[in-house]
């Protein structure tokens, strides 16, 4: 036993070589060294799958809702584009366009069948704070004389109001 631990000895104490500066001739074995390839193709975890699937999942959600929307104000395009298109309108015409709005909007809507003072009160509640001034319906609706000012008035009160209202709030 003391002759193993003497021959064992001598490689206990012996120092490890310092290197100070690389020697030239030990980097030509370096060359030699390979290290494994990498990956050609891109490659996604689990966690990124799951992570694109709820962000394609909210993506389509939105996209839904905001289709739903643009489909919700297509009665508001299509009435504003009549009002806009009739060249010398009677207030018959749009009163009935604004009857035909909300018609389309809520088919049993209990202002449909409203007329003069309560239409007038209906159409300014729903959209309080209109610039332009509530027009007085039956005299607007019923006159004898066509008041072309009153009538322009009444135009610019409905366009206003078919751009304010809260579809929303007509279907409650």
């Amino acid at each position: 036993m003391a002759e193993q631990t003497q021959a064992a000895a001598p490689h206990m104490h012996q120092q490890a070589p310092t290197t100070a500066s690389p020697n030239p001739d030990n980097l030509v074995n370096l060359a030699d060294i390979k290290e494994p390839p990498l990956p050609d193709s891109f490659y996604l975890t689990p966690l990124d799958v799951v992570f694109l699937l709820v962000a394609l999942f909210l993506v389509l959600f939105i996209a839904k809702q905001l289709y739903q929307r643009w489909q919700a104000q297509a009665p508001r395009r299509a009435a504003i584009q009549q009002l806009n298109s009739l060249a010398k309108p009677s207030a018959a015409e749009i009163n009935q366009l604004l009857k035909r709005f909300l018609r389309s909007v809520t088919n049993h809507h209990p202002a449909l069948t409203l007329s003069g003072e309560p239409w007038q009160q209906f159409l300014a509640t729903t959209v309080p704070n209109n610039p332009h001034p509530t027009p007085n319906m039956t005299a607007l609706l019923y006159q004898a004389t066509l008041d072309e000012t009153a009538v322009v008035a009444f135009q610019q009160y409905a366009l206003h109001w078919l751009q304010k209202v809260n579809i929303g709030a007509l279907n409650a």
